[in-house]
């Protein structure tokens, strides 16, 4: 368990540049063409933001989009998408089954939590939710 824990303590990201990566992440979950205004949309900002935060996750290596082409995950960028979506999954379904707190609610503060939740936390709250072999972290 501890190897685990080592390998997702690497480079931090931004919140906002983890709520892209999950995005685009999520997106292409639902369809191999993920377009810059899809992302747009899903995250209701302008196109313009999505070009700088693609731009950034794409100088980190974790996406990879050719001119004009649709933006891909690289398999660094579909590992650390997994891993937020993964905790966002895991502390929205603490705070709405454990807690009853509200769906909407634990969403909005599940996504606030998941960008400083330490790893550590994360893992000894998965293991009290007996989620070792549900999701993916």
């Amino acid at each position: 368990m501890q190897q685990n824990r080592r390998r997702y303590s690497e480079k931090k990201l931004s919140p906002s540049r983890e709520e892209y990566l999950k995005a685009i992440y999520k997106l292409s979950e639902m369809t191999q063409l993920v377009r810059s205004i899809d992302i747009a949309e899903y995250l209701g900002v302008s196109r313009p933001s999505v070009h700088n935060a693609v731009t950034r996750l794409q100088e980190e290596g974790l996406v990879i989009k050719p001119l004009g082409g649709a933006i891909q995950l690289t398999e660094e960028g579909c590992k650390k998408g997994k891993i937020i979506t993964a905790k966002f999954r895991i502390l929205r379904h603490f705070l709405n089954s454990c807690c009853n707190v509200s769906e909407p609610t634990a969403s909005a503060d599940a996504c606030k939590m998941e960008h400083i939740i330490s790893d550590e936390s994360l893992f000894a709250l998965k293991k009290y939710l007996n989620l070792e072999h549900g999701d993916d972290l």
